[in-house]
């Protein structure tokens, strides 16, 4: 008898099992396919996801576009019409659903889906997917999936026909009466931008799925915070289900495995059946930023079920934090800063773009590479910019998992759009989908509207290059889509996190200024002023500003043969598209870095040495805006420079190159975003001590001060015992320029300040009395030691003779990674540099250049 009884309970969990097992199911269909450009009869292998350029490279049917000018070899690709197909295989299992479904999550962009030749979708948007039933179309065994991509830019084109005045679009490279890409929902940058190429692609560029089930269906799992305190987090997940649901179907919330006693409440109403969970989380581990605290991830579990029958489950993670843009008015203007969990946090990162221009070869492994990079460079805030693509969820998981904030722009840069009712349709349809998509992360911070589309209708004269009616019409447009359109989605959608319409701008929709919003300062750059102008009328929050330098010869040279090596040479000047004929004729971002050069380096001996001043230069700028930034708190609360990452090989505004490696730029952010920062300005002649400080709470610290000569020798020093302020910039000390000139030469002088904490923790900055190409800087002998710590890692123990400026390490032949670059060497201190290689390396591996270097003697 008990055996019997044994046998009836295992065969009642088999079946349970297997009607788990058996209640949905999907099947990836991203392999087997072919591709042909429409026309041709021989089709050729493809990948999927992917895109028809990275296909042709495959097949070896175009030449590598990131080569010299290949890039316009290539430019029949966007005129040309491409099919792709491959055929699937339907069991007897999946048939027997009652619901098929095929979900496609990402086409690019004019795409018409056959199913066994029967036209089942007209795609028309990158940034969406696509969920359509085919139980009807499809059948047991092989079955044929056919796609036909339409050139963009010809549908663009006949669209821009159509429209009687121009529609302005900014960086498009193409003639402004030829630039289409404002008709289509697709990744602007594709069109070309000052710091990339044009490759206008099609293809699948993410997964396609056969997803078959029964009974009912979740479509979508939103967890929206209620109430968040210390002691307890209440929650709401709200369940989107495809269809009414009887009493007989129910629900279960789990929070890190763990079943929750929670209130579930059913809505049936025309066309929106919910389900409701309402759930708590005692004693909460809070969310912060990289940092200020952990970033504890709770997994939340939904599970459908009908009887004992497991139905579905939908999974999501969440953070528990408060967040807020607190915009409150003062004797000033506005406050602009972020608040989380109660405290005001000064962002500072940079602006990320995609790892390449083909995004499909953004992998999670570039994510991983640029989220790590912007970790190590104690960053806590990107700006996900409005120019290139909505990015994958596995993109914010790792944002997530580090603590990085997302300053999350809608697709819309330096353009208007038509006034096309379909067309705004598709633009809402967008708007709602990724929303949707992304609202559970706790790193999105913000949705912001566009980049610079208010700045361009304001200040690039766009207005007058129609008529006042037109005008008239293409402003209409603008407030439908960010005053109407995309306010009204995330009040809906995502209604915890702020809208801020356009970056940049001031309160009330304003063009930006300095007393409230955001602001881009491209002053210096665009306005060839010196860097001093970063410390005058400083905004709220500074969120694009930088300038150009080149990558590192290894990295020129994947793109250049030798005879392109000059800094103006034909292939230099096809891969610079910064262009500013309002300053000179064919006056270019090359000249301008050669510009920048001059102003503060003397010129350089060849074209190497111009490659690592311009990184220098780079540098130097962007930490002086970092400083202004920092040393101006608590008016000042965000400093995210342009960019963190380039999307091909090339000169950009970029701290790191298409391949990973380091600029000066990253080193010297790293070290100037650190918690502890001591700052060093001249103010009307007063030698002015700030320190920057991240940390909540107040700390005692010693604030060390020592002027050396450029022989190592120490001519005046000072030591304060200081409480550190928390989470604030202030001064602690003020000393006379004239007194402390008075103690040597300022042209071979450096001031030193360093903040030390009883836990020999310590944090350090320099000054100089002059500019870099006044200093009198003599030929130094730097000494180095290289010892192995384990397989991958080394160390370089390093000093010098005379005062070394900027030291640059470089692997010519190797790729290695060093923990610091591009720092200042004073005689008689040992500095010590980790070097972390998947290969042996010796000192002949490096080699080290410094500003002394650089210049004819």
């Amino acid at each position: 008898m008990k055996a019997n009884l044994f046998f009836i309970l295992l065969l009642s969990l088999l079946i349970s099992a297997c009607t788990r097992e058996q209640s949905s199911k999907s099947q990836l269909l991203n392999s087997g396919w072919s591709f042909r450009k429409a026309g041709d009869t021989e089709w050729k292998v493809a990948s999927v996801p992917g895109c028809v350029h990275t296909d042709l490279l495959k097949n070896d049917l175009i030449p590598d576009p990131f080569f010299r000018k290949n890039e316009l070899d290539v430019k029949w690709v966007e005129n040309s019409d491409w099919e792709y197909q491959t055929t699937f295989k339907v069991s007897d299992d999946m048939a027997a659903y009652s619901n098929l479904e095929l979900q496609f999550e990402g086409l690019d962009t004019y795409a018409d889906v056959y199913l066994n030749d029967s036209l089942v979708l007209k795609a028309d948007n990158m940034f969406v997917g696509y969920t359509f039933p085919v139980k009807e179309l499809s059948h047991t065994g092989e079955n044929l999936l056919r796609i036909y991509f339409h050139s963009a830019v010809n549908i663009g084109m006949e669209k821009l026909k159509k429209v009687p005045y121009l529609i302005m679009a900014a960086n498009e490279l193409a003639p402004e009466n030829e630039r289409s890409n404002v008709f289509t929902r697709k990744a602007p940058f594709h069109y070309g931008w000052d710091w990339g190429p044009r490759l206008v692609t099609c293809g699948i560029w993410k997964p396609i799925k056969l997803t078959g089930w029964n009974e009912a269906k979740m479509n979508n799992l939103y967890v929206k915070p209620v109430q968040i305190s210390e002691l307890v987090a209440s929650y709401r997940a709200i369940i989107e289900l495809n269809e009414e649901i009887d009493e007989t179907i129910g629900f279960e919330i789990l929070v890190d495995g763990i079943k929750q006693n929670a209130k579930v409440t059913q809505i049936c109403q025309k066309d929106k059946n919910q389900v409701t969970i309402d759930f708590t989380i005692e004693k909460p581990e809070f969310w912060w930023t990289n940092g200020l605290g952990g970033q504890k991830l709770y997994t939340v579990e939904v599970h459908m079920k009908k009887g004992n029958s497991h139905l579905q489950s939908l999974n999501t993670r969440i953070g528990v934090r408060t967040l807020e843009l607190v915009r409150e008015k003062d004797s000033i203007g506005h406050t602009f800063y972020f608040k989380l969990n109660g405290v005001p946090v000064f962002m500072k990162g940079a602006n990320y773009i995609p790892s390449d221009i083909f995004t499909t070869r953004n992998t999670n492994s570039n994510y991983k590479r640029v989220v790590d990079d912007a970790v190590e460079a104690n960053m806590n805030m990107l700006r996900i910019w409005g120019g290139a693509i909505y990015e994958n969820d596995e993109f914010y998981d790792l944002l997530d998992e580090k603590g990085i904030l997302a300053w999350n722009d809608f697709m819309f840069s330096c353009n208007m759009q038509p006034n096309d009712s379909l067309h705004l349709e598709n633009i809402r349809k967008e708007a709602e989908y990724n929303v949707q998509r992304l609202r559970n992360h706790p790193s999105i911070a913000l949705w912001c509207g566009n980049n610079e589309n208010l700045r361009a209708w304001n200040d690039w004269g766009w207005p007058e290059k129609v008529t006042k009616e037109q005008a008239a019409e293409l402003w209409n447009v603008y407030e439908k889509i960010f005053y109407d359109i995309l306010p009204k989605t995330v009040a809906k959608y995502h209604p915890e996190i702020t809208y801020w319409p356009s970056s940049p701008q001031a309160e009330n929709n304003r063009p930006s200024n300095y007393k409230s919003g955001d602001e881009h300062d491209w002053r210096i750059w665009f306005g060839d002023v010196p860097f001093s102008t970063y410390a005058v009328d400083i905004s709220r929050f500074v969120s694009e500003y930088g300038l150009q330098s080149f990558p590192e010869m290894k990295t020129i040279r994947a793109f250049a043969d030798e005879n392109d090596l000059a800094y103006r040479s034909p292939i230099m000047e096809h891969r610079q598209r910064s262009l500013m004929p309002w300053i000179a004729a064919e006056f270019n971002g090359n000249e301008m870095i050669n510009t920048y050069i001059n102003r503060y380096y003397k010129p350089a001996k060849d074209f190497e040495s111009f490659v690592y001043l311009s990184q220098v230069m780079q540098a130097e700028g962007v930490k002086f805006a970092i400083e202004a930034h920092r040393g101006n708190m608590p008016y000042t609360m965000g400093t995210l420079y342009w960019q963190i990452n380039d999307c091909w090989p090339t000169m950009s505004w970029s701290g790191i190159d298409y391949f990973g490696r380091w600029k000066a730029l990253h080193y010297t952010v790293k070290n100037a975003f650190q918690e502890v920062y001591p700052i060093i300005q001249n103010e009307n002649e007063q030698i002015v001590l700030k320190v920057a400080n991240d940390r909540l709470k107040d700390r005692e610290a010693t604030l060390e001060t020592n002027l050396y000569d450029f022989d190592g020798n120490i001519l005046w020093q000072k030591q304060l015992e200081i409480t550190l302020k928390a989470n604030s910039s202030h001064i602690y000390l003020t000393l006379p320029e004239k007194e402390l000139l008075l103690k040597g030469k300022p042209r071979q002088m450096v001031f030193e300040a360093t903040v030390k904490f009883a836990e020999q923790q310590s944090y350090q900055n320099l000054f100089y009395f002059r500019d870099c190409k006044e200093l009198e800087l003599e030929n130094t002998n730097i000494s180095r030691t290289m010892y192995k710590i384990n397989a991958n890692e080394y160390e370089i123990e390093m000093s010098t003779n005379k005062l070394a400026k900027n030291v640059m390490l470089f692997a010519p032949k190797s790729e290695i990674h060093f923990s610091e670059n591009n720092f200042d060497m004073i005689p008689g201190k040992t500095y010590k540099i980790k070097a972390n290689s998947t290969a042996e390396i010796t000192n002949s591996d490096i080699e080290i250049s410094s500003v002394a270097d650089t210049f004819i003697k």
